[in-house]
């Protein structure tokens, strides 16, 4: 590429490139476009390259650095290719207009839009990023470990005190008159807490540089969950900070607990806030825990992926599983070859851990409800109810999955 006007490229200021995560066999660094609030992947190289585009390196400059690097000269042909990649999303600064970038937003959307099924469905209830820039420098102190460090341990203590004290919270959390009373209050806390867990993410978030586009509800089969969208999460440079962010919702929602402890040890005897705030200790402190299993996409799950540094722990580890059943065809050890040693122990232990913890929960719900329905239907009905319903929530799954696959392939093609 000898075009003049790209002697000096530089990338536009609402640019933003992330750092390097494994993706399968693939190192990736993903690439965000502010204006249009579009994502993208590119591998290292092209990261390298564009990590040089400042305006104030020329051609040559770059040139000469890759090939310091990666001991390989960039000819004519492979500089089209990089400028076509940036000018088929429009990220150099100077060669981007404004009619461009509407499409591609417009086009983001729709791509985000086209997600949205039966299976799968958010609904946004407020665009809190204002509100969380102006909360992030309010609460600056409490990202210094002068907070941070008293915090954990006042967590820490309070599930000490929960789990030591189970037994006494579940009788008196059970065992209490104005039951309806109590679920209501309980209900209007919880939500409460819920509200800060969200806000914790994207206060986090934006402390870190990043923005905060949604709070709202979520929907994935069979859950309905609150969400707050840190998409900026895959742009922090420290790993620390990714998991931060992920770790912030359930921190808080632990620390909201103390005073709880407190209700409940001023509460007497027979008073309407003891066994109110023995279910808050037991709800919200289990809830936490389910929330820190990387199981599910929950924020353990997203710190884990983070700590690991993978881009998307689930699927490549499933699409590590897929390769490793398969290891009888060449193409498939060729491209299990790949993986670095590292990886491989994550996806395989990920794999084992993930399926081994499902199927124990749902065998434990299974019993659960077996042992329910025979006091109704009978043994024989209650196990034809249950595989009945096991057989349809593995073909909505099914179907689900194909969906995802075909929405990749459409969007890869």
């Amino acid at each position: 590429m000898t075009d003049t006007t790209y002697d000096r490229p530089r990338l536009r200021s609402e640019v933003v490139l992330g750092p390097a995560l494994r993706s399968g066999p693939r190192t990736v660094h993903h690439v965000k476009d502010a204006r249009t609030g579009g994502y993208y992947r590119v591998g290292p190289r092209e990261h390298f390259l564009m990590g040089l585009m400042d305006g104030r390196h020329t051609l040559a400059d770059i040139g000469r650095r890759y090939t310091e690097v990666y001991d390989r000269r960039l000819g004519p042909e492979h500089w089209q290719q990089v400028f076509t990649l940036l000018g088929r999303y429009q990220l150099l600064d100077g060669h981007a207009d404004d009619a461009g970038l509407d499409q591609l937003k417009q086009a983001y959307e729709g791509k985000q839009s086209a997600q949205q099924g039966w299976l799968r469905r958010r609904w946004v209830l407020l665009s809190p990023d204002p509100l969380c820039a102006t909360l992030a420098r309010r609460l600056a102190f409490a990202f210094h470990a002068a907070f941070l460090v008293p915090a954990f341990v006042l967590v820490v203590a309070v599930q000490v005190f929960v789990w030591t004290h189970v037994a006494t919270l579940t009788h008196e959390a059970t065992h209490q008159k104005s039951r309806a009373i109590t679920l209501l209050l309980s209900a209007l806390v919880l939500w409460g807490i819920t509200l800060l867990h969200e806000f914790a993410h994207g206060v986090t978030c934006r402390h870190f540089g990043g923005t905060v586009t949604e709070i709202g509800l979520s929907w994935r089969f069979p859950l309905l969950t609150p969400y707050c969208r840190t998409d900026d999460i895959v742009l922090f440079q420290r790993r620390r900070d990714r998991v931060g962010t992920a770790f912030a919702g359930v921190f808080v929602s632990l620390l909201a607990l103390a005073p709880v402890v407190v209700w409940w040890w001023l509460s007497g005897d027979g008073v309407l806030g003891r066994p109110l705030a023995a279910g808050l200790l037991l709800f919200g402190s289990g809830a936490a825990v389910m929330n820190l299993l990387p199981i599910l996409r929950s924020d353990g799950y997203v710190m884990l992926t983070h700590a690991l540094n993978i881009a998307d722990l689930r699927r490549e580890s499933y699409r590590f599983w897929q390769l490793k059943l398969r290891r009888r065809d060449p193409a498939a050890r060729e491209r299990l070859s790949g993986y670095p040693p590292r990886d491989i122990r994550a996806y395989a232990v990920y794999g084992v851990v993930s399926l081994l913890l499902l199927l124990s929960a749902y065998g434990a719900l299974m019993w659960v409800w077996f042992s329910s329905l025979q006091h109704w239907v009978g043994p024989v009905w209650a196990v034809t109810i249950l595989g009945a319903e096991t057989a349809a929530v593995a073909g909505i799954l099914s179907l689900a999955a194909r969906g995802r696959s075909g929405r990749r392939r459409a969007a890869d093609g």
